[in-house]
């Protein structure tokens, strides 16, 4: 590499971690956007244990805890028994030391904060196409301009348009876990935010919790359907027939959680799927985050494994000295064991956040308030959530990387 200019495609949390490294390590970072602005919509996302450490040597930590959640009470209800209570922070300490959850949003404009003094942002543009080169990638966006970059990092999420060019189309990469998503926001007038309320029956589930700070309350449907429904992720009006189908005639506040689908902030629906690349990389291309190696939406691990994959980029390319194939390979080496054991996360927690049976239900409802009261010693020795999803959890939650201090390579810096 001769030059320092890098494109980032995508303002997400992989994207802004990515380019606050980059810069600190000297390069000169570029983020092209499609929308107008960053993207503050969202579900809650969970930071855990090394994802908490590279936030911290950001400076972050600080006001990541100030805007979090503080979500820690849990009610269950199922038609035919009582609700109950849970204690949810007992549940993250099966996995991870230290947790942090979060609002997407919340967590989007801490990182744009923070490269506000040397951010260069390309917003309402995208790629339109890429020709390599022997000195670099010349990227040709939207807009009709033409730009020279050194190396091209799509940080663009699950519908990734770099990846879509550069290695073919999403079903290639694309594993359907049975499941769709949904979420949006909406005012907190009847209180439903207080605590976490989890409604379930038999293959549908129904969360609501507060957002601290801005009187709203977060709703998240998840669901298996009998048959794919078909839907492509940006038709808004067939995603919300099909929920209406779905949760029509659910009790409990469903339908009026339903009604207030019209007009509802930050709304978004997503296949549950999982991306499972061999490669997240090829010449001066790389991936990063969702767009390589998405869990699966929603279900727990991804931001977590985006922050530590966006560090690890950067340090592997700040470590090269100049060889790029070296820094995209290593850090296909450093991720590649943890983005293999990530994947049983999506599916192992969606069957326990979208039981299958009333068995299950009955099960959880009876079982999961008890478990929690335990003490912790005892409490670590019972299985609140499937073994091998704890395991692959703690893996993310435990993973080994170095502090993020200035390579040797590297004499001064420049953001």
């Amino acid at each position: 590499m001769r030059g320092k200019d890098i494109l980032i495609s995508g303002s997400g949390i992989a994207g802004l971690v990515l380019a606050w490294w980059l810069g600190r390590y000297g390069f000169r970072p570029t983020i092209v956007e499609k929308s107008t602005g960053l993207r503050r919509g969202g579900h809650a996302v969970d930071l855990w244990g090394t994802a908490l450490d590279v936030l911290e040597w950001m400076g972050l930590l600080a006001e990541l805890e100030e805007r979090r959640t503080r979500n820690d009470r849990g009610v269950m209800i199922t038609p035919g028994l009582r609700p109950r209570e849970i204690e949810l922070n007992r549940i993250s300490g099966q996995f991870a030391s230290k947790q942090i959850e979060i609002m997407r949003g919340e967590l989007v404009g801490i990182l744009g904060r923070s490269l506000s003094a040397g951010g260069d942002f390309m917003f309402g543009n995208s790629i339109s196409g890429m020709d390599e080169h022997a000195g670099g990638v010349n990227v040709t966006f939207e807009s009709g301009d033409s730009r020279d970059f050194e190396l091209v990092i799509g940080a663009d999420g699950q519908h990734s348009n770099v990846r879509h060019i550069a290695f073919g189309e999403e079903d290639r990469f694309s594993r359907n876990l049975g499941g769709y998503v949904c979420g949006y926001t909406v005012a907190d007038d009847h209180k439903l935010g207080e605590g976490v309320h989890r409604y379930v029956v038999p293959n549908k589930t129904v969360v609501v919790f507060p957002i601290r700070h801005s009187g709203d309350a977060a709703v998240i449907f998840l669901f298996r359907p009998t048959r794919p429904l078909g839907l492509q992720h940006d038709d808004v009006k067939g995603q919300i027939k099909a929920l209406q189908t779905t949760f029509g005639g659910e009790s409990w506040e469903v339908a009026h959680l339903l009604d207030r689908l019209t007009g509802a902030k930050d709304f978004y629906f997503e296949s549950l799927d999982q991306i499972t690349m061999q490669s997240w990389h090829r010449a001066r291309i790389a991936l990063v985050g969702d767009a390589a190696y998405c869990p699966a939406p929603a279900v727990g691990g991804g931001t977590s494994l985006a922050v530590i994959g966006a560090y690890t980029l950067a340090r592997e390319l700040a470590e090269a000295k100049g060889d790029y194939r070296w820094a995209l390979q290593s850090y296909h080496n450093a991720t590649r064991d943890l983005v293999h054991q990530s994947r049983v996360i999506g599916p192992a927690l969606f069957e326990s956040l979208v039981p299958s049976s009333r068995i299950s239900i009955y099960l959880g409802m009876l079982l999961l308030p008890l478990v929690t009261r335990l003490p912790g010693a005892l409490r670590r020795n019972v299985p609140l959530l499937p073994r091998r999803a704890v395991r692959a959890m703690r893996a993310v939650s435990e993973a080994p990387v170095r502090h993020g201090g200035l390579p040797e390579s590297h004499e001064s810096l420049s953001i």
